[in-house]
């Protein structure tokens, strides 16, 4: 495999891919250099024509391609045989007049900071499609491939969770020829060093760095690598973490972390002896503090849509299955609760008058309101336009009727307030109780409906 299929096979898990290709240009044909696809009806050894596809596209024109809900005809991807239910599309050109295409099955997954993150790929294939017609001391080249593919063999690895950072950190190490290495990210405004490798036991290092005055600092508010040679003046007057450290560095590779151009952190390598870093490594770390910033933000933006999950996008308020949820838990456990309903009427028509971004932030400042009269322990999902349920653990008690009069005439002054007077004699409230009511869920439910949304303030 060689390294370009390792990008490819790269993007394909950092991404969760149906299809990435890797395409260069041929008269007015593109040729598959390397692909990684579920797809059985690729073609790889089918060249594909610029025009009328969208390889050709991005190739023709220089510029990315970003397709989030795909609803085109299939044959202008070119490359698949048969009809595979593609719902997004990437594209992003190299400079060796080639193209990047990665595509999904799922809607919306590519985004413009997918796109920016992509431009990472597109430069290290650019590098190396020109490194690889330029072998002018063939030696050396096949070592610098096989380090690289070693490298990428680790990414590859640590995207599946086979192994930990730590691990890749101390291949690097070895790569960079030094006795310690270390990664740190900002925390707070501050860079913390939260991964070691090396000689020593260095576990006190694991803290904040000094501000503006460490080296390892430097490079992360600079945003830009720093190589300090052996017995460097600048090692011997400032701290490669703070003041009284438990190591003398006498060498330093420093390259940032980077994500949308902003330096979130830094990897670094440190001669603590007479043996030099090897220079001829620089390129290799350089890649792998893109890999790694890569890698950090891919584990973020994960984290972060792992979290969205479970909630409405617009208002912030839980999703209804994840309410659900909640309740099923509540009942099994025999919690008594209130399931309450609000019901915004006439919604639609205020959304054709005042417009979408008047009606969401409207709906956001009835969450607030609902959530303020029902209190910090109660649950509120939107089931559907200005439609909210909340569950409050407790029984249909005097305070809860007067919680419900409260939550009416709360929700009927914000309506005021936005000049919606009308709209607030047609907030509908009910409620029904577990478990006298009923001991079903769904019957809740149904208890409510039974009521037709009556108001139940006397």
């Amino acid at each position: 495999m060689t390294m370009i299929d390792h990008l490819a096979q790269l993007i394909f898990n950092i991404y969760e891919a149906f299809t990435v290709a890797l395409y260069v240009r041929e008269g007015d044909r593109l040729t598959c250099l390397s692909a990684t696809t579920f797809a059985k009806s690729f073609e790889q050894t089918k060249d594909i024509p610029i025009e009328g596809t969208l390889p050709g596209w991005v190739v023709k024109h220089g510029e990315p391609l970003v397709i989030p809900n795909f609803d085109k005809d299939e044959s202008a991807l070119g490359y698949y045989k048969n009809h595979e239910g593609i719902k997004s599309f990437l594209g992003y050109p190299t400079e060796g007049n080639g193209v990047i295409v990665v595509d999904s099955k799922k809607k919306y997954v590519f985004t413009d900071k997918e796109k920016k993150i992509l431009k990472s790929f597109a430069l290290m294939i650019e590098e190396e499609l020109e490194r690889t017609t330029k072998w002018q001391d063939r030696e050396d080249v096949l070592e610098e491939l096989s380090t690289e593919k070693r490298i990428l063999d680790f990414f590859s690895q640590l995207n599946q969770s086979k192994i930990s950072v730590p691990e890749v950190l101390s291949e690097a190490l070895h790569i960079s020829g030094g006795d310690f290495g270390f990664i740190g990210v900002e925390k707070r405004g501050k860079l913390n060093i939260q991964d070691v490798a090396g000689a020593g036991n260095y576990e006190e290092i694991r803290k904040e760095c000094h501000p503006t005055e460490s080296i390892a600092s430097f490079v992360m508010e600079g945003g830009r690598e720093m190589l300090l040679p052996l017995n460097s003046g600048y090692l011997r007057e400032k701290p490669l973490f703070f003041p009284g450290e438990p190591l003398k560095a006498r060498q330093f590779f420093g390259f940032p972390l980077v994500a949308d151009d902003v330096a979130f952190g830094v990897v670094g390598f440190v001669a603590l002896y007479d043996t030099q870093l090897k220079e001829n490594a620089i390129g290799v770390l350089r890649n792998v503090s893109s890999l790694l910033a890569l890698y950090y933000t891919s584990l973020w933006m994960k984290e972060h849509l792992e979290r969205l999950k479970d909630f409405d996008p617009v208002t912030g308020a839980l999703q209804f299955s994840v309410f659900l949820a909640l309740l099923e838990k509540m009942i099994k456990r025999d919690d008594r609760f209130s399931l309450i309903s609000v019901k915004l009427d006439d919604l639609t028509a205020c959304n054709r008058a005042m417009g979408v971004e008047f009606t969401d932030n409207l709906l956001r400042k009835v969450l607030q309101v609902v959530k303020y009269c029902t209190g910090s322990k109660s649950f509120v999902t939107r089931k559907s336009g200005g439609h909210f349920y909340v569950a409050v653990k407790g029984n249909e008690t005097f305070e809860t009727r007067n919680m419900l009069k409260f939550l009416h005439h709360a929700i009927s002054k914000s309506l005021s307030e936005e000049k919606l007077s009308d709209m607030g004699n047609k907030v509908e409230i009910a409620v029904a109780n577990f478990p006298d009511d009923t001991r079903d869920l769904w019957k809740l439910f149904d208890k409510q409906k039974e009521t037709k949304f009556r108001k139940i303030i006397d």
